[in-house]
C-alpha cells in the first residue's frame, strides 16, 4: 500500500529530525532522503539522489538536540531534502 511521503516540507523534516523520538527521526531521514531516481532524470539529479541516500545510509549520529555537531548534521539533511525537492521541478521547454 502506498503512503504519503513522510516529510511534507523542510520545516517538518527539521522538526522530525530534532524529535526526541528515535523512530520519528529514523522514519523522517529515510523517507526524505532515499528517493528513487526517475527514468530520464538528469545525471545531476541522479548524483544528488545517490549522495543523499549515502548520507542517510550512514544513519543518525548520537542525538543531542543542543549539540552543534548534531544541529549541523540536521542542517545538512534538510539541505539535501531541499536540493532534491528543487531538482524535481520539471524543466519547461
Amino acid at each position: 500500500m502506498a503512503h504519503a511521503p513522510y516529510p511534507m516540507d523542510s520545516n517538518l523534516l527539521r522538526h522530525s529530525l530534532m524529535s526526541p523520538d528515535p523512530m520519528r527521526r529514523v522514519m523522517a531521514l529515510h523517507a526524505a532522503l532515499e528517493v528513487p531516481v526517475e527514468p530520464g532524470a538528469s545525471s545531476a539529479r541522479a548524483a544528488l539522489a545517490g549522495a543523499a541516500a549515502k548520507f542517510a545510509s550512514r544513519g543518525i549520529p548520537f542525538y543531542a538536540a543542543h549539540d552543534p555537531h548534531y544541529c549541523a548534521w540536521v542542517d545538512k539533511a534538510v539541505d539535501f531534502w531541499q536540493r532534491l525537492h528543487e531538482s524535481e521541478a520539471p524543466v519547461s521547454a
